[in-house]
């Protein structure tokens, strides 16, 4: 994940920089040093925003330059073990799929994307499992599980990164997406449809009125659940609840309401 952190550091402003306004020598300097930088505590400093506060300046014999004590604000990207991630596939290979994940590329190896088998479409850079016609193509959008990290100091670009979709609701955001609308239309045929005459509350039989019946009529059609519904239908007053409240704002209670006279 990202995190905005403030870090302290030195840095070493060079004689060819000691004319610039202080501030844009220590910030080009700071930038210089320790963006891309990775630390196994910290993660990779992926953006320096800024010196907060620096220090004062220090000498050292037979050097031009000055040193700085700083105290900087920084981008921080630390993949954490079990996060939930969500990237773009960059790269199809014959053993999985690389997943951009901001500074890092995450592996997803083959076994780790589905419980089908997958085969490897050279030709058309892709995986493709033959029992459903899914595929993983570069640019499609996954969510992903974070089970691996090994990250290295001396050379970022061999940090590597251990990916798995084969839990509950991780995938190809395409294939989340076809899943959750098949829910929905089963769902749709077994639960019983609303009687839009009845109070869902207490059974009680009471008109909504018109506003009410589009609601239901309208959440049906998309398949929406009764409990989805209720959330809905419950927002809107009943109309003899809604007389009472006019006529006490007037302050003129009335106790007998008849809400068809509307």
């Amino acid at each position: 994940m990202y995190k905005k952190m403030k870090l302290e550091g030195i840095v070493r402003i060079p004689p060819n920089e000691l004319g610039n306004p202080l501030e844009e020598a220590v910030a080009k300097e700071l930038r210089n040093k320790y963006e891309a930088v990775v630390d196994k505590t910290l993660g990779t400093i992926a953006a320096v925003l800024g010196a907060d506060k620096i220090g004062d300046g220090h000498i050292l014999a037979g050097d031009g330059a000055v040193y700085y004590d700083v105290i900087f604000d920084a981008i921080v990207f630390k993949p954490e073990m079990q996060e939930i991630i969500e990237g773009e596939v960059v790269e199809i290979v014959k053993f999985g799929a690389f997943l951009s994940l901001g500074p890092f590329d995450g592996l997803l190896h083959v076994s780790q994307i589905t419980n089908e088998y997958l085969s490897y479409d050279e030709k058309n850079a892709r995986l493709v499992s033959k029992e459903s016609n899914k595929s993983l193509n570069e640019g499609d959008r996954l969510r992903a599980r974070i089970i691996a990290i090994s990250l290295n100091e001396k050379e970022p670009r061999e940090s590597k990164i251990g990916l798995t979709m084969r839990q509950t609701g991780l995938g190809k955001l395409e294939w989340l997406e076809a899943e959750r609308n098949t829910e929905v239309k089963a769902r749709a045929k077994t639960e019983p449809k609303l009687d839009v005459k009845t109070d869902i509350k207490g059974g009680e039989k009471a008109k909504r009125g018109k506003k009410a019946n589009a609601i239901i009529d309208n959440r049906q059609r998309k398949g929406d659940t009764d409990t989805e519904i209720v959330a809905d239908v419950e927002k809107i007053d009943l109309p003899e609840k809604r007389t009472e409240i006019e006529a006490s704002m007037k302050g003129e209670i009335k106790t007998d309401m008849n809400p068809e006279a509307k």
